[in-house]
Parts: C-alpha cells; sequence; structure tokens
C-alpha cells in the first residue's frame, strides 16, 4: 500500500471508526475488520480428517472407502467453524461483503502454512503445485463484487511464491447456494457439471491445491476435482478456512 493511501485510509478511520466484529474495539480496515487481540485468539484447527465420512485421518487424507466417491484425495482445513470469530469471519466476508475480511484470513492461513511445516513436516511446496480457486458464475462474481476463494488462493500463492491461476476452472451455470441445502445427495447432484476447464494442459500431471472459503459435505470441491482428475491433473489437494 503506498503512502497516499496509507494517509485516506487513516483519515477515513477518524471519520468513519471501525469497530472489531468480535470484541467492539476500535479497529481498523486494515486489520481486516477484527483487532490483533482477537485475531491472534483464534486456534489453528489441529485435526485432520477425511472429506468423505469425515472420520480421524492422517493429514486429511481421503480414506481408501471414500476414494471410491470422493476425488478431492486431501482436505487441509485452516480454523475450526465452532470458534465464535471464525463465523463472524465468513458471514462477514459472504454476505456482507465485506472484501477486507481476507486480511485476517491471509494471517490465520500463513500461520497454519507454517505449523504444517513445522509440526506436520508437510510441505505443501514439494510437489510444486499450482493453486487454484473454486469459481464463482460470472453474474455471482458481477453481483459480490469479488470471489473469496480467489482472494484467499491469491494470499497462499504469495505465501508459498507459487503458480496461481484463476481462470483455469469456469463456472457455467448459477445454482441455488449449497447452505440452502441440507441433504447431501442434494448437495452432490446440485453441482453436478457446473464447472468446465479451460486450458487442460496446465493442469495435466500437476498437483493443484483447490481453494475455499467453506467447505461443508464438500460436494463442490469433489466436484471441482473431478473435473480436473479428467483433465489429467495428478492430485488435488483442498484448502480451505472452515469446515462447517
Amino acid at each position: 500500500m503506498n503512502y497516499p493511501q496509507r494517509v485516506l485510509n487513516w483519515i477515513s478511520g477518524l471519520i468513519f471508526p471501525v469497530r472489531c466484529i468480535e470484541c467492539g474495539r476500535f479497529s481498523s480496515k486494515n486489520n481486516g475488520y477484527i483487532c490483533k487481540k482477537c485475531i491472534r485468539s483464534v486456534p489453528l484447527n489441529k485435526k485432520f480428517e477425511c472429506i468423505g465420512c469425515r472420520r480421524s485421518s492422517s493429514l486429511g487424507l481421503t480414506c481408501l472407502t471414500c476414494r471410491r466417491t470422493n476425488h478431492l484425495d486431501q482436505l487441509l482445513v485452516v480454523s475450526d467453524y465452532e470458534n465464535s470469530s471464525v463465523i463472524k469471519i465468513i458471514k462477514t466476508f459472504k454476505y456482507r461483503f465485506i472484501k477486507e475480511m481476507a486480511i485476517p484470513i491471509s494471517w490465520l492461513l500463513k500461520k497454519y502454512v507454517f505449523w504444517l511445516s513445522a509440526a506436520r513436516k508437510f510441505n505443501l511446496l514439494t510437489e510444486s503445485p499450482i493453486i487454484i480457486p473454486v469459481p464463482l458464475h460470472y453474474r455471482r462474481l458481477n453481483w459480490r463484487g469479488f470471489n473469496q476463494a480467489e482472494l484467499i488462493a491469491q494470499s497462499l500463492s504469495e505465501i508459498l511464491n507459487c503458480n496461481f491461476d484463476a481462470s483455469l476452472i469456469k463456472r457455467t451455470k448459477i445454482i441455488k447456494p449449497q447452505a440452502e441445502i441440507e441433504e447431501r445427495e442434494q448437495r452432490i447432484n446440485n453441482v453436478r457439471d457446473i464447472f468446465q476447464i479451460i486450458d487442460r494442459d496446465k493442469v495435466k500431471n500437476k498437483t493443484v491445491l483447490l481453494i475455499d472459503d467453506v467447505c461443508t459435505t464438500g460436494a463442490t470441491l469433489n466436484e471441482g476435482a473431478r473435473i480436473l482428475k479428467e483433465s489429467g491433473a495428478a492430485k488435488i489437494i483442498g484448502l480451505v478456512f472452515a469446515r462447517g
């Protein structure tokens, strides 16, 4: 951020003060509407589970049974959806369209990546992955103004200093929001054939980090993983901010 922009943000903060969405103390847009104390108190998710059956799994690898119906090879979850700050970050990001919420998510994402490497000896860069966000349909993107998964993916690419491409998958249909569907089978059917690969050569034989903000049943991630594998991708790792 350049100096004039910092000055404008400082002046804006004086005229329109921002309060932390968790504790109510005065905060800043530069902190993503959540104060440093509250964001530091958010615990990382240090448990791993299979995307299908949700049983404990080493580093989130999809279990042998669930591999029959799930195309995602591994699921990594940054934070705990039960944490009040995490819930507020997600709802403010997705439903109030506050783009700055990407800032605290980025901070937690960086902390999680370092923890994976230090505590679990798992380096996301080992297989030289390409980072791809789950896309929005262009009408929904125009309505919201940004794709939250793309902002998270871009932040991860800066942390890891590796390839990022938001144009490799296109969403071809507008569907009913997954959050409004309770039944797993209906969620799976809702997202079937909603994606299209734009350039197969760029994903062929590649490890892909497929990024989204929230995973519930995993239907959207699995549909993205399905078309990536059909296009020749070797391995798909899903990484999400939280799992509901």
